[in-house]
């Protein structure tokens, strides 16, 4: 496919975060699966590295909740359950109270340029019901908000769970009307554009925290209707 192609291509350019950040968006964008095998030789081949430095990302990648070493079965994509899930909305609502009281980064002109194309991004969705675009969309939009403080714990935490949670997409989108998800999305960037504009991050964080709490109404209700989010890896 094209971007094992591009990897292979550019893998010897490719540092250990590099190749972090690649697995770990295949994770996320379920290219890999919950329960997927990846074997860290065949990893190490493809990425043109030794097993060492290879071994060392996907320990990162364990540490962060995304995958598991199992005795038995290798080295598991995990999956994730409803409890955890809701878990973690809760907690990335309270961090997103945390950044509105941060000391804000120095303004980006180019952030509002790309708030333009995200909304632009959704208004397409409209007409062509794309979950991985959908899922894309969310990825860039975390980056941004990511970079408004200069907390580098505060953007740790809120990174490492931001990517355990990106793949619940997929499921939920399968479950609701993804043109009211499509809408709900544009419309929190259009404010979170007009926020950004006018240099407000505390009105930024809150924004986008409400927009946390309509997902949590999400899993409440499938909890409530007895659902579950993705099987346990063996």
């Amino acid at each position: 496919m094209n971007l094992q192609k591009h990897v292979s291509d550019n893998s010897e350019r490719m540092t250990k975060h590099d190749i972090y950040l690649e697995l770990r968006k295949r994770i996320c964008l379920l290219d890999y699966p919950p329960g997927t095998r990846l074997n860290e030789r065949e990893l190490a081949v493809k990425f043109g590295i030794s097993r060492t430095p290879m071994r060392s990302v996907l320990q990162k990648l364990e540490h962060n909740g995304l995958i598991d070493s199992l005795h038995g079965h290798g080295t598991i994509v995990t999956s994730i359950d409803l409890k955890s899930m809701r878990d973690i909305y809760i907690v990335r609502m309270r961090l997103m109270d945390a950044m509105g009281d941060s000391t804000p980064a120095p303004e980006d002109p180019a952030v509002i340029q790309e708030m333009c194309e995200l909304e632009a991004r959704c208004v397409a969705m409209l007409s062509v019901q794309d979950k991985r675009e959908f899922a894309l969309v969310l990825i860039r939009l975390h980056t941004i908000l990511h970079s408004l403080v200069d907390n580098k714990v505060l953007q740790d935490f809120n990174d490492t769970l931001f990517f355990q949670s990106a793949r619940f997409w997929f499921v939920l989108l399968d479950r609701v009307d993804f043109k009211v998800q499509v809408e709900d999305l544009t419309n929190e960037i259009r404010m979170l554009r007009r926020s950004l504009h006018v240099g407000d991050t505390k009105l930024t964080a809150s924004i986008h925290r409400t927009y946390l709490a309509v997902v949590l109404t999400h899993l409440d209700a499938i909890q409530a209707d007895g659902g579950e989010l993705f099987y346990e890896t063996p």
